[in-house]
Protein backbone atom coordinates (compact mmCIF):
# COMPACT_ATOMS: atom_id res chain seq x y z
CA UNK A 1 0.00 0.00 0.00
CA UNK A 2 1.03 3.43 -0.90
CA UNK A 3 0.17 6.09 1.97
CA UNK A 4 0.99 9.53 1.37
CA UNK A 5 1.62 12.41 3.64
CA UNK A 6 2.12 15.81 3.50
CA UNK A 7 3.89 18.58 5.84
CA UNK A 8 6.48 21.38 6.82
CA UNK A 9 9.03 20.62 9.66
CA UNK A 10 6.55 21.83 12.65
CA UNK A 11 4.31 18.92 12.12
CA UNK A 12 6.52 16.16 12.17
CA UNK A 13 5.85 14.78 15.76
CA UNK A 14 2.04 15.03 14.59
CA UNK A 15 3.31 12.65 11.54
CA UNK A 16 5.01 10.34 13.59
CA UNK A 17 1.59 9.78 15.95
CA UNK A 18 -0.35 9.40 12.94
CA UNK A 19 2.52 6.98 11.05
CA UNK A 20 2.96 5.09 14.38
CA UNK A 21 -0.54 4.29 14.56
CA UNK A 22 -0.96 3.14 10.75
CA UNK A 23 2.23 0.69 11.24
CA UNK A 24 0.08 -0.68 14.57
CA UNK A 25 -2.57 -1.99 12.28
CA UNK A 26 -0.32 -2.75 8.89
CA UNK A 27 0.86 -5.77 10.36
CA UNK A 28 1.81 -8.45 7.32
CA UNK A 29 0.88 -5.21 4.61
CA UNK A 30 3.46 -3.93 2.64
CA UNK A 31 3.76 -0.40 3.66
CA UNK A 32 5.74 2.49 1.48
CA UNK A 33 5.41 5.91 2.96
CA UNK A 34 5.86 8.72 0.81
CA UNK A 35 6.12 11.88 2.60
CA UNK A 36 5.63 15.33 0.49
CA UNK A 37 7.86 18.20 2.39
CA UNK A 38 8.40 21.69 2.74
CA UNK A 39 11.53 22.39 4.85
CA UNK A 40 11.50 18.94 6.51
CA UNK A 41 15.07 18.80 8.62
CA UNK A 42 17.42 16.04 7.71
CA UNK A 43 17.87 14.84 11.64
CA UNK A 44 14.14 14.72 11.24
CA UNK A 45 13.38 12.54 7.73
CA UNK A 46 16.70 10.28 9.37
CA UNK A 47 14.87 9.65 13.19
CA UNK A 48 11.63 8.76 11.04
CA UNK A 49 13.05 6.90 8.06
CA UNK A 50 15.17 4.90 10.94
CA UNK A 51 11.65 4.00 12.72
CA UNK A 52 9.93 2.99 9.96
CA UNK A 53 12.34 0.89 8.11
CA UNK A 54 13.08 -1.02 11.60
CA UNK A 55 9.15 -1.82 11.14
CA UNK A 56 10.42 -3.93 7.92
CA UNK A 57 8.70 -0.94 6.00
CA UNK A 58 9.70 1.68 3.16
CA UNK A 59 9.52 5.22 3.27
CA UNK A 60 10.69 8.10 0.83
CA UNK A 61 10.71 11.61 1.39
CA UNK A 62 10.21 14.24 -1.48
CA UNK A 63 11.17 17.91 -1.44
CA UNK A 64 8.74 20.49 -3.01
CA UNK A 65 9.78 23.47 -2.77
CA UNK A 66 11.39 23.55 -6.41
CA UNK A 67 8.49 22.41 -7.68
CA UNK A 68 6.37 25.09 -6.02
CA UNK A 69 9.11 27.65 -7.79
CA UNK A 70 8.57 25.82 -11.16
CA UNK A 71 4.93 26.03 -10.97
CA UNK A 72 4.94 29.76 -9.92
CA UNK A 73 7.29 30.25 -12.69
CA UNK A 74 4.42 28.98 -14.89
CA UNK A 75 1.47 30.25 -13.48
CA UNK A 76 2.01 33.75 -12.49
CA UNK A 77 -0.08 34.96 -9.41
CA UNK A 78 0.06 31.84 -7.90
CA UNK A 79 0.60 31.18 -3.85
CA UNK A 80 -0.31 34.35 -3.07
CA UNK A 81 -2.98 33.58 -0.35
CA UNK A 82 -2.70 34.31 3.17
CA UNK A 83 -2.64 30.28 4.20
CA UNK A 84 0.62 28.18 4.25
CA UNK A 85 1.63 26.28 0.65
CA UNK A 86 1.78 23.39 2.89
CA UNK A 87 -1.81 23.05 2.79
CA UNK A 88 -1.18 23.16 -1.25
CA UNK A 89 1.07 19.50 -1.11
CA UNK A 90 -1.68 17.58 -1.61
CA UNK A 91 -2.56 18.52 -5.01
CA UNK A 92 1.52 17.48 -5.87
CA UNK A 93 0.80 13.66 -5.33
CA UNK A 94 -0.07 12.95 -9.35
CA UNK A 95 3.22 14.46 -10.16
CA UNK A 96 5.36 13.63 -7.65
CA UNK A 97 4.82 10.21 -6.82
CA UNK A 98 6.20 7.70 -9.72
CA UNK A 99 3.80 6.64 -12.57
CA UNK A 100 4.44 3.16 -11.88
CA UNK A 101 2.21 3.61 -8.48
CA UNK A 102 -0.95 3.84 -9.81
CA UNK A 103 -3.20 4.48 -6.91
CA UNK A 104 -2.06 6.16 -3.52
CA UNK A 105 -3.85 6.96 0.38
CA UNK A 106 -3.56 10.58 1.43
CA UNK A 107 -3.74 11.31 4.81
CA UNK A 108 -3.50 14.57 6.88
CA UNK A 109 -1.15 14.20 9.73
CA UNK A 110 -3.77 14.95 11.99
CA UNK A 111 -5.47 11.16 11.86
CA UNK A 112 -5.25 8.48 13.98
CA UNK A 113 -5.74 4.91 12.77
CA UNK A 114 -7.91 3.15 14.79
CA UNK A 115 -8.56 -0.64 12.77
CA UNK A 116 -7.37 -2.00 9.12
CA UNK A 117 -7.33 0.11 6.26
CA UNK A 118 -6.83 -2.74 3.56
CA UNK A 119 -10.55 -2.41 2.51
CA UNK A 120 -10.69 1.16 2.15
CA UNK A 121 -7.71 0.76 0.06
CA UNK A 122 -8.57 -1.63 -2.10
CA UNK A 123 -12.05 0.01 -2.75
CA UNK A 124 -12.62 0.20 -6.46
CA UNK A 125 -12.51 3.80 -8.00
CA UNK A 126 -13.73 3.10 -11.08
CA UNK A 127 -14.00 6.38 -13.22
CA UNK A 128 -13.85 8.67 -10.09
CA UNK A 129 -10.79 10.62 -9.49
CA UNK A 130 -10.70 10.86 -5.56
CA UNK A 131 -12.56 8.65 -3.12
CA UNK A 132 -13.52 11.20 0.02
CA UNK A 133 -15.56 11.73 2.89
CA UNK A 134 -18.73 14.35 3.43
CA UNK A 135 -18.24 16.79 5.55
CA UNK A 136 -22.44 17.42 6.15
CA UNK A 137 -21.31 20.19 8.59
CA UNK A 138 -19.67 22.63 6.08
CA UNK A 139 -21.35 26.04 5.80
CA UNK A 140 -23.79 26.77 4.01
CA UNK A 141 -22.40 30.43 3.21
CA UNK A 142 -19.49 28.59 2.00
CA UNK A 143 -21.33 26.38 -0.17
CA UNK A 144 -22.83 29.59 -2.00
CA UNK A 145 -19.09 31.30 -2.02
CA UNK A 146 -17.84 28.22 -4.02
CA UNK A 147 -21.02 28.30 -6.51
CA UNK A 148 -21.97 24.48 -5.41
CA UNK A 149 -25.84 24.03 -5.15
CA UNK A 150 -27.34 23.04 -1.84
CA UNK A 151 -28.01 19.71 -3.31
CA UNK A 152 -24.12 19.15 -3.93
CA UNK A 153 -22.32 17.31 -1.55
CA UNK A 154 -19.14 18.82 -0.26
CA UNK A 155 -16.18 16.10 1.05
CA UNK A 156 -13.38 16.63 3.33
CA UNK A 157 -9.66 16.06 2.31
CA UNK A 158 -8.28 14.67 5.38
CA UNK A 159 -8.08 11.67 3.94
CA UNK A 160 -8.39 10.64 0.21
CA UNK A 161 -7.91 7.69 -1.78
CA UNK A 162 -6.52 8.24 -5.02
CA UNK A 163 -6.96 7.48 -8.64
CA UNK A 164 -3.50 8.26 -9.89
CA UNK A 165 -3.57 7.37 -13.40
CA UNK A 166 -6.90 8.99 -13.98
CA UNK A 167 -5.46 12.14 -12.27
CA UNK A 168 -2.52 12.35 -14.45
CA UNK A 169 -4.67 11.19 -17.82
CA UNK A 170 -6.79 13.92 -17.26
CA UNK A 171 -4.56 16.34 -16.08
CA UNK A 172 -5.97 17.34 -12.94
CA UNK A 173 -3.17 18.77 -11.54
CA UNK A 174 -2.91 21.65 -13.41
CA UNK A 175 -6.72 22.02 -13.25
CA UNK A 176 -6.28 22.58 -9.57
CA UNK A 177 -3.79 24.82 -10.04
CA UNK A 178 -5.51 27.22 -12.57
CA UNK A 179 -8.31 27.34 -10.44
CA UNK A 180 -6.31 28.26 -7.53
CA UNK A 181 -4.91 31.05 -9.28
CA UNK A 182 -7.81 32.19 -10.72
CA UNK A 183 -9.29 32.68 -7.23
CA UNK A 184 -5.96 34.29 -6.34
CA UNK A 185 -5.43 32.28 -2.76
CA UNK A 186 -9.01 33.66 -1.87
CA UNK A 187 -9.99 30.44 -0.45
CA UNK A 188 -10.88 29.60 3.20
CA UNK A 189 -10.59 25.84 2.92
CA UNK A 190 -7.29 25.84 0.76
CA UNK A 191 -7.05 22.53 -1.64
CA UNK A 192 -9.96 20.69 -0.21
CA UNK A 193 -12.37 23.72 -1.79
CA UNK A 194 -10.34 23.19 -5.14
CA UNK A 195 -10.31 19.44 -4.79
CA UNK A 196 -14.30 19.95 -4.40
CA UNK A 197 -14.44 22.30 -7.48
CA UNK A 198 -12.39 20.44 -9.63
CA UNK A 199 -13.53 17.16 -9.20
CA UNK A 200 -17.30 17.55 -8.50
CA UNK A 201 -18.84 14.54 -9.96
CA UNK A 202 -15.85 12.51 -9.64
CA UNK A 203 -15.51 11.84 -6.58
CA UNK A 204 -16.65 8.53 -4.77
CA UNK A 205 -18.24 9.02 -1.29
CA UNK A 206 -16.20 7.31 1.05
CA UNK A 207 -18.25 5.80 4.58
CA UNK A 208 -17.91 8.41 7.64
CA UNK A 209 -15.89 5.58 9.53
CA UNK A 210 -13.13 6.25 7.11
CA UNK A 211 -12.80 9.92 8.04
CA UNK A 212 -15.00 10.53 11.14
CA UNK A 213 -13.88 14.06 12.49
CA UNK A 214 -13.68 14.07 16.08
CA UNK A 215 -16.04 17.27 17.11
CA UNK A 216 -18.54 14.87 15.40
CA UNK A 217 -18.51 12.97 18.40
CA UNK A 218 -20.85 16.10 19.35
CA UNK A 219 -23.09 15.25 16.71
CA UNK A 220 -26.60 13.80 15.85
CA UNK A 221 -26.93 12.09 12.74
CA UNK A 222 -30.31 13.90 12.33
CA UNK A 223 -29.29 17.53 13.23
CA UNK A 224 -26.32 17.01 9.98
CA UNK A 225 -29.02 15.53 7.84
CA UNK A 226 -31.28 18.92 8.63
CA UNK A 227 -28.52 20.94 8.07
CA UNK A 228 -27.26 19.26 5.12
CA UNK A 229 -29.86 16.61 3.51
CA UNK A 230 -28.07 15.24 0.68
CA UNK A 231 -26.13 13.50 3.55
CA UNK A 232 -28.59 11.31 4.19
CA UNK A 233 -28.17 9.71 0.47
CA UNK A 234 -24.15 9.20 1.48
CA UNK A 235 -24.07 8.15 4.87
CA UNK A 236 -27.32 6.07 6.71
CA UNK A 237 -27.79 6.73 10.44
CA UNK A 238 -26.46 2.92 11.35
CA UNK A 239 -23.41 3.78 9.08
CA UNK A 240 -22.86 7.19 11.35
CA UNK A 241 -23.38 5.34 14.72
CA UNK A 242 -21.09 2.72 14.16
CA UNK A 243 -18.33 5.55 12.66
CA UNK A 244 -18.81 7.76 16.26
CA UNK A 245 -18.65 4.07 18.31
CA UNK A 246 -15.59 2.24 15.56
CA UNK A 247 -13.79 4.55 13.58
CA UNK A 248 -11.27 3.25 11.01
CA UNK A 249 -10.02 6.65 10.94
CA UNK A 250 -10.31 9.70 13.27
CA UNK A 251 -9.90 12.72 11.89
CA UNK A 252 -8.68 15.96 14.78
CA UNK A 253 -10.71 18.43 13.15
CA UNK A 254 -11.87 21.57 14.95
CA UNK A 255 -9.65 22.85 17.88
CA UNK A 256 -10.19 20.49 20.19
CA UNK A 257 -6.70 19.24 19.15
CA UNK A 258 -5.25 16.14 21.73
CA UNK A 259 -1.77 17.60 21.83
CA UNK A 260 -2.87 20.46 23.59
CA UNK A 261 -2.99 20.88 27.48
CA UNK A 262 -6.17 20.86 28.85
CA UNK A 263 -7.94 19.11 25.79
CA UNK A 264 -11.52 17.32 26.26
CA UNK A 265 -11.27 15.74 22.81
CA UNK A 266 -13.25 12.13 22.92
CA UNK A 267 -10.49 10.37 21.22
CA UNK A 268 -7.59 12.00 22.84
CA UNK A 269 -7.20 8.85 24.74
CA UNK A 270 -6.23 7.12 21.23
CA UNK A 271 -3.90 10.09 20.13
CA UNK A 272 -1.84 9.44 23.18
CA UNK A 273 -1.59 6.02 23.19
CA UNK A 274 0.18 5.69 19.61
CA UNK A 275 1.81 9.12 20.34
CA UNK A 276 4.02 7.29 23.23
CA UNK A 277 5.10 4.91 20.10
CA UNK A 278 6.08 7.87 18.31
CA UNK A 279 10.11 8.36 17.89
CA UNK A 280 9.46 12.07 18.70
CA UNK A 281 8.75 13.24 22.01
CA UNK A 282 5.89 14.82 22.36
CA UNK A 283 5.05 17.58 24.37
CA UNK A 284 1.87 19.38 24.73
CA UNK A 285 0.87 23.10 23.79
CA UNK A 286 0.47 25.05 26.77
CA UNK A 287 -1.48 28.42 26.93
CA UNK A 288 -5.42 27.30 26.34
CA UNK A 289 -6.44 25.94 28.45
CA UNK A 290 -9.11 28.42 29.52
CA UNK A 291 -10.29 28.38 25.48
CA UNK A 292 -10.42 24.54 25.44
CA UNK A 293 -12.84 24.08 28.45
CA UNK A 294 -15.07 26.43 27.33
CA UNK A 295 -14.83 25.22 23.33
CA UNK A 296 -15.47 21.65 24.99
CA UNK A 297 -18.75 22.99 26.91
CA UNK A 298 -19.70 24.50 23.30
CA UNK A 299 -19.15 21.09 22.29
CA UNK A 300 -21.45 19.29 25.36
CA UNK A 301 -23.89 22.32 24.67
CA UNK A 302 -24.06 21.95 21.08
CA UNK A 303 -25.59 18.30 21.17
CA UNK A 304 -28.34 19.01 23.08
CA UNK A 305 -28.62 22.76 20.62
CA UNK A 306 -27.59 21.62 17.68
CA UNK A 307 -28.77 25.32 16.05
CA UNK A 308 -26.75 26.99 18.58
CA UNK A 309 -23.43 25.92 17.18
CA UNK A 310 -24.93 25.87 13.43
CA UNK A 311 -25.71 29.98 14.41
CA UNK A 312 -22.23 30.05 15.95
CA UNK A 313 -20.44 28.44 13.07
CA UNK A 314 -21.77 30.95 10.25
CA UNK A 315 -20.46 33.66 12.25
CA UNK A 316 -17.48 32.45 11.93
CA UNK A 317 -17.33 31.82 8.84
CA UNK A 318 -17.99 35.62 7.99
CA UNK A 319 -15.84 36.83 9.97
CA UNK A 320 -13.05 35.17 8.20
CA UNK A 321 -13.91 36.81 4.90
CA UNK A 322 -12.46 35.20 1.85
CA UNK A 323 -8.77 35.74 2.47
CA UNK A 324 -7.65 33.25 4.70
Amino acid sequence: MHIVYGVNEAFMPILAVSLSSLLMHGEGEDLHFHILSLGIEEESKEKLRQYVEAEGQKITFYDLEEKFEDWKRKLPGLFTGKFSKATLLRLFIPSTLPETITKALYLDADTVVLQSILSLYHLRLGDKFLGMAPEPSIYKSHKEFLSLSPESPYFNAGVILMNLSLLREEGVEEKCLRYYQMKEGRLPFNDQDILNVVCKGRIRSLPQRFNFFSNYAYSRYSSLCRFSPWYQDLESKKGFSQAKAHPVIVHFAGDERPWREGNHNYYRRAFDYYAEESPFPMEKEKGKQGYLFCYHILNLLSFVFPKLREKIGEFYYRSMGKEN
